[in-house]
């Protein structure tokens, strides 16, 4: 009879770092099939300034270290703005800090975008781009594109180009400064993309002109580059996106119960979102999305995802900033660059506008010609991050046409979200805005401000 062979302590060691290395192994594995993506956001509320900043989670670390310590030292100028004219400005301090990410060809094209307010007629704007190899970490810039010795040639082109755009626009402008703006020097051509249509160039404010002429965009043809880009880079064509009618409920069978609104703020996201759009149907819920335009490009087959489920798609703004601190031409260019993402997202505009920090009045509705949803519910969920306080907040203050203020960036608010409404299903049924408009037979005004139905 064979004797059984006994681990030595060594032995058992080895085997549980096994176990623990699959588990985890595991749970990567099976996270990264879902498709999860975990990232960081901040959100703050003082008494003199308010912030929101979205911190990248990317796969090549070495970018990642690099992005996070760029947006740590804007946080850290703009707190010592705030601070240094805490006590001498009656205006409120905004910071906002976003980013797209997509993909270039066989490299990632990221633009982290910071709006800082502290005082004065507007915001700063700075955008700080990354053109990498996602495997090496290795940066890129425009040359990479460009056939040899064809700087010059498309900074002529730009040149031009950009002096075009002012006489077509019937503005002033300085032909020097245009031409600085434009030199053949890798820090002008900083931030740029390559489309189906041609070379799109990005000029911001300062760069080839004063702060009110704004950020200037100009579009080189591809005919026209042809042996300034490099071949393989102008053959893209742009996919037609396919999307579906969104499902409609029979909602005659919510005609006895109480309804509730839950709203989703500053997404779409990956994980959070889609782990929401994953659980409502557990619930027989619809809910309803207000974007941040910066980030539908990102998340937009997230987005495309909600709106074929039949839940509302809304704006948030492009930015996040503050409508109160800006000018009419902003204000309009914040909802409506937003408008123009989802559109592309989705295949519809949307009609319904809810203002960073619910700050809005009758002049900024007038301009937006949309209808304005704000809430009645406060969950303070980027405050508490604590699924168990969002739920009880939830459900204590529960009543028939509330409308939930919640934000699809955080798991715990999705989450809170959920344990909410296995406590109230009973009693209440979850629609979307468009659901609860329809079943309570309300017609919008787009001069007021809804706060619930």
């Amino acid at each position: 009879m064979k004797r059984k062979k006994r681990l030595s302590k060594k032995g058992k060691l080895l085997l549980g770092v096994i176990v623990v290395g699959i588990v985890i192994w595991t749970l990567i594995f099976s996270n990264s099939n879902k498709n999860i993506t975990l990232e960081i956001h901040e959100i703050d509320n003082k008494a003199n300034y308010t912030l929101k900043i979205d911190y990248p989670t990317l796969s090549n670390k070495k970018i990642e270290n690099k992005v996070t310590s760029y947006i740590k030292n804007k946080k850290s100028e703009f707190l010592d703005n705030a601070l240094k004219i805490k006590d001498i400005s009656k205006s409120k301090c905004d910071l906002a800090i976003t980013y797209t990410l997509h993909d270039l060809f066989q490299y990632k094209a990221l633009y982290v975008t910071v709006y800082s307010y502290t005082g004065g007629a507007h915001y700063n704007k700075e955008i700080k781009t990354y053109y990498y190899d996602d495997k090496t970490g290795d940066e890129v810039t425009i040359k990479e594109f460009l056939e040899k010795d064809k700087f010059d040639v498309l900074a002529n082109l730009a040149y031009y180009q950009t002096i075009k755009y002012y006489e077509d626009n019937d503005k002033n402008y300085d032909e020097e400064w245009i031409k600085e703006g434009t030199k053949a020097i890798s820090d002008n051509y900083s931030y740029f993309n390559i489309t189906s249509d041609g070379l799109q160039l990005y000029f911001l404010p300062y760069q080839v002109g004063p702060y009110s002429d704004g950020e200037i965009s100009i579009l080189i043809s591809k005919n026209d580059l042809k042996g300034i880009v490099k071949s393989d880079y102008l053959l893209t064509e742009d996919t037609l996106v396919e999307v579906s009618d969104p499902l409609k409920r029979d909602l005659s069978k919510f005609k006895d119960k109480k309804l509730m609104a839950f709203t989703f703020d500053d997404g779409p996201s990956d994980g959070p979102t889609n782990k929401l759009l994953d659980n409502l149907e557990k619930y027989e819920a619809r809910v309803t999305f207000f974007a941040l335009g910066s980030r539908v490009s990102t998340y937009s087959k997230t987005l495309k995802r909600a709106y074929e489920m039949g839940n509302t798609i809304g704006s948030h703004t492009y930015s996040h900033l503050n409508l109160y601190q800006l000018n009419d031409y902003d204000i309009i260019k914040e909802i409506n660059n937003t408008n123009e993402v989802i559109k592309k997202a989705i295949g519809v505009t949307p009609d319904k506008l809810r203002a960073p920090y619910g700050n809005t009045n009758a002049h900024i509705k007038e301009l937006s010609d949309m209808y304005t949803i704000l809430w009645d519910i406060d969950t303070e969920d980027w405050k508490y991050k604590d699924a168990e306080k969002i739920k009880d907040n939830i459900v204590n203050h529960a009543h028939d046409g509330a409308i939930v203020l919640l934000h699809d960036i955080y798991n715990s608010s999705v989450e809170g979200a959920l344990l909410a409404m296995e406590e109230l299903k009973d009693e209440y049924a979850f629609v979307s805005i468009d659901e609860m408009i329809e079943l309570k037979n309300i017609s919008l005004d787009k001069t007021k401000t809804h706060f619930n139905f």
